[in-house]
């Protein structure tokens, strides 16, 4: 049987790296390889690509001495290469992408490989810039009648132009307390609750430093959160049953997502060590609510592969939409599998999709051939102030 190559990246320029490091290795692990070959390559923080052969258990991130290697494509198709003149090539048919936050999910790398020519698994380059930041979410959501919590955006170099401005205009609009998000980082890294002016101007400040443009948001009180997973199956979209975590802050923080894990961990790591309620203990009318809202949110932001919707539920029985995850902690595999549907095959799925969509892209191509070139090259044509 021919195998078909699948390259799974990870890691990245990220300050979810470790995070991906996890999930890179859980798709490693559980690929079909009777159907698939899987060539694993690290993305060093320093932008090193590291090719892992003969990867097949976790232990082998130590264990095996990687080889670097550089992307690039001939008339044979795309390839991965180990530096050197004399340096193998080896043809790859897709990509898996396991990235969190940074480079590798906000659309750089989905960009290259688009350029490249080649399938992956993920939302393609526009949807994954949108995604990823928390303020073009919000506006694309808000233009297709999705219920998102009040707020406003923040670029950070005005604050150093009129901090004193923004505050009041941050305190008449949404009140107090409001919660400040850097506006392109996941995993809730750099969250903050600010209950005070002095409060609101310290975070921004904070968070200007993380990141270009900050999402400032009315803080929900008693709220419950509740997670959906939306993925492409066959062409069409389904949705997955309904998660409740449970976090021990007022948010659900970084700790409680990758570091607490249940009472009794399953050595997975990553999200599917959060404590949880799965399926949710909530009725039909809610569960089908969530679902069906979460795929607008992922129709209207023109989403691809699996992709995470998280949501709040306030005291008033208010549904918000919070974040859209591109490319989930642990590739949201724990929801599906509460479906029936087991990681091995969520994994063939998504391979199998990302041929589909590939095609899809490929024949809205448009080849416009003219003869300006030829024009120009002779001298007939072109701009002639050059």
């Amino acid at each position: 049987m021919n195998r078909k190559k699948i390259v799974v990246l990870f890691g990245g320029v990220s300050a979810e790296h470790e995070v991906s490091i996890i999930t890179g290795i859980q798709v490693a692990t559980k690929i079909d390889r009777n159907k698939y070959e899987p060539l694993v390559v690290y993305l060093t923080q320093d932008r090193i690509f590291q090719f892992y052969p003969d990867f097949r258990t976790k232990k082998d991130f130590i264990r095996i001495n990687p080889k670097v290697v550089f992307f690039g494509r001939d008339k044979n198709g795309a390839f991965i290469q180990q530096q050197g003149y004399f340096g193998a090539k080896i043809y790859f048919d897709s990509a898996y992408l396991a990235f969190h936050g940074g480079e590798g999910e906000s659309g750089q790398m989905q960009g290259f490989l688009q350029c490249l020519g080649v399938p992956f698994t993920s939302s393609d380059c526009e949807s994954s810039v949108v995604t990823m930041n928390k303020s073009l979410t919000r506006t694309i959501l808000m233009n297709a009648g999705l219920p998102i919590v009040d707020g406003l955006s923040v670029i950070s170099k005005k604050l150093k132009e009129d901090q004193d401005k923004i505050v009041e205009d941050i305190k008449i609009k949404l009140g107090l307390p409001v919660i400040i998000k850097p506006a392109h980082l996941g995993s809730s890294i750099g969250i903050k609750i600010a209950r005070t002016e002095v409060e609101i101007k310290k975070y921004l400040m904070e968070t200007s430093f993380l990141d270009n443009e900050i999402v400032v948001e009315k803080l929900l009180i008693d709220f419950i959160e509740y997670n959906c997973s939306v993925r492409q199956y066959k062409g069409k979209l389904q949705a997955s049953p309904i998660e409740k975590p449970i976090g021990k802050d007022e948010i659900l923080s970084f700790a409680d997502k990758y570091e607490r894990g249940g009472k009794k961990s399953s050595g997975e790591g990553g999200m599917a060590e959060l404590n949880r309620e799965l399926p949710a203990k909530i009725p039909e009318e809610l569960k089908n609510f969530l679902q069906q809202t979460a795929i607008s949110a992922y129709t209207a932001c023109k989403c691809s592969g699996v992709v995470r919707i998280d949501f709040m539920l306030d005291k008033q029985g208010n549904i918000f939409i919070t974040e859209i995850n591109p490319i989930p902690g642990s590739m949201a595999f724990y929801l599906w599998e509460a479906d029936g549907i087991s990681f091995t095959d969520q994994i063939s799925d998504a391979i199998e999709q990302s041929f589909e969509n590939f095609k899809e892209r490929e024949s809205k191509r448009l080849k416009y051939e003219t003869n300006i070139v030829d024009k120009f090259l002779q001298g007939k044509g072109g701009n002639k102030n050059s």
